[in-house]
């Protein structure tokens, strides 16, 4: 019987936290006038709110997609009865937020911190401010320079096993490519050598890093397990939760290891050479006393504030979390649409192999310097992130009210570049805003044929008048995507690499890809291509 009501008892809170406190608070809103709906979308279902139109499905998307025409700056997004988001899809509308460093939106984001921990995708305040400060060193040109050699080294051995592969058999791109990216990261966080891309045997912490991404996803979408509680009674939250360990005894193990190496390595030179603050002093010692590039570990436990801090353990730990989080599937993704385009439009696929070819020669070793001058490719690149940007929404929570002009009631469809202000409206504090940024690169307003696939849009020429705000496959303003440079840089050596080697193509075997949006932008069958040696 005392069971019985402990169980009531727990019920009942879990109905007032999640459903009725939540429920009630939207009715007050809307009633005071806080959630503003006409005008700017479909009314929701009573009950679904939009959940019954918006899945994670290819149907899905092109539905949202056909409501451009009649709501292409603002909509609404219901995820049931109580959880309501601001749609932002026109850079009109999209600049008043990208200029903040509003935090991100804990419905979606909240799931991944037992994860990824407090790291700087989820991070907010003073926080996130002293880390992006602190980690911006890791990204530094100098850094990523040295990074270069791995990212070769993994697209050589990627290349190598599709040598051996049958002949005309078509390719399934993302299996083979999230695994290359996946040893790209290790390598580059914590130069973490695990054969993922030739051992048949299946490591645990990738399959772990591979699961947690999928169980996030799933849960998102899944209204009946978002409650913490009800999640981990469920086999996914014991999955999930046993894979969070897993991980974060690997990393932390890893952690350990370094910081006694970095010490006796410091140790080992003399002293008067030693710095504080944000100098770089430390920096350059330890580079010295090993002789290697710096990974991304590295940076993260000499770098120091301005007061001679640096990070914690544990937040050491969630920024690793995080960089393999953002950095593996994103950019998989990336590469896999790539190829998918390579073979999909040959006349562009073999202007980028020329272009490769008048650069690099019969060169195997792609450098820094050499990938600054593919222009034309990195155009081709710019197009397949626009048509399928890996990171295909993002969300945002207000912390404090912020005004919206150009978007409301008759300027849906006013495009000038100073569009009207009279109908700006300001939204209060808690409001969440969702930036699909899969619609804005959609947007028939806001690009010309944009489904027509022209890298040439991004010529000097044809993006001089282009908004700021129109094209954000890594975000933009303070919180756009610190690992820009990295991921790109990642994407042109294994394309190059890739165009040098093979002649890629699709025929009647290769099945069409079905957008299934996870984590990232996935294909739910996968991107399959075929591939001719050169």
């Amino acid at each position: 019987m005392i069971l019985l009501i402990a169980l009531l008892l727990t019920v009942g809170v879990v109905l007032m936290t999640y459903l009725v406190r939540p429920l009630l608070t939207t009715l007050r809103w809307r009633k005071e006038g806080k959630i503003k709906m006409k005008g700017i979308g479909l009314e929701p279902h009573w009950l679904l709110g939009s959940l019954h139109l918006v899945q994670v499905t290819e149907e899905s998307f092109n539905f949202m997609e056909s409501l451009l025409p009649l709501y292409p700056k603002i909509g609404q997004l219901w995820m049931g009865p109580f959880v309501w988001y601001l749609t932002l899809t026109h850079p009109h509308v999209l600049k008043p937020i990208l200029a903040t460093a509003e935090p991100k939106d804990e419905l979606g984001y909240g799931f991944l911190r037992p994860w990824i921990g407090d790291g700087l995708l989820v991070s907010k305040g003073k926080k996130w401010h002293r880390n992006r400060h602190l980690l911006t060193r890791a990204f530094h040109f100098d850094i990523l320079r040295g990074y270069t050699e791995i990212f070769n080294s993994c697209a050589t051995t990627m290349l190598d096993k599709w040598v051996t592969m049958p002949q005309s058999a078509p390719v399934e791109m993302f299996k083979h490519v999230s695994l290359m990216t996946l040893d790209n990261m290790l390598l580059c966080t914590m130069s973490c050598t695990t054969n993922c891309q030739t051992d048949s045997k299946e490591n645990r912490y990738i399959k772990a890093v591979f699961d947690l991404g999928e169980i996030v996803m799933n849960r998102m979408f899944n209204p009946l397990i978002h409650n913490d509680f009800v999640f981990y009674l469920t086999p996914m939250g014991r999955r999930f939760k046993g894979h969070c360990e897993y991980v974060h005894a690997f990393d932390e193990k890893i952690i350990q290891e370094r910081k006694v190496l970095i010490k006796s390595s410091l140790e080992s030179l003399t002293n008067d050479s030693k710095m504080h603050g944000e100098d770089s002093g430390n920096v350059e010692l330890y580079k010295k006393a090993t002789g290697k590039n710096l990974d991304f570990l590295d940076i993260l436990l000499l770098t120091k504030d301005e007061d001679g801090k640096g990070l914690s353990d544990r937040e050491i730990r969630d920024e690793v979390d995080t960089f393999l989080f953002e950095g593996h599937d994103t950019t998989a993704s990336g590469i896999s649409w790539a190829f998918y385009c390579l073979a999909t439009y040959p006349d562009y696929q073999e202007k980028c192999r020329e272009e490769v070819r008048r650069i690099l020669g019969d060169k195997e070793f792609i450098s820094w310097d050499d990938v600054a001058k593919l222009s034309y490719l990195t155009m081709f690149i710019k197009e397949v992130l626009r048509l399928h940007p890996p990171v295909f929404t993002i969300a945002r929570k207000l912390s404090r009210p912020l005004t919206f002009p150009r978007g409301f009631g008759k300027d849906q469809t006013c495009f000038d570049k100073q569009a009207p202000t009279g109908s700006s409206q300001t939204f209060n504090v808690g409001t969440a805003l969702n930036i699909p940024i899969y619609m804005l690169h959609r947007n028939p307003t806001v690009w010309e044929n944009p489904k027509v696939f022209e890298p040439l849009r991004f010529s000097a020429e044809n993006s001089k008048d282009r908004s700021a705000h129109a094209y954000l496959p890594f975000s933009a303003g303070p919180r756009n995507c610190i690992g820009k440079n990295f991921a790109m840089t990642e994407m042109k050596v294994t394309l190059c690499k890739a165009l040098q080697r093979f002649r890629f193509y699709i025929d009647r075997e290769c099945p069409k890809p079905e957008i299934h949006p996870t984590v990232v932008l996935k294909a739910r069958h996968g991107i399959f291509v075929k591939m001719d040696p050169l």
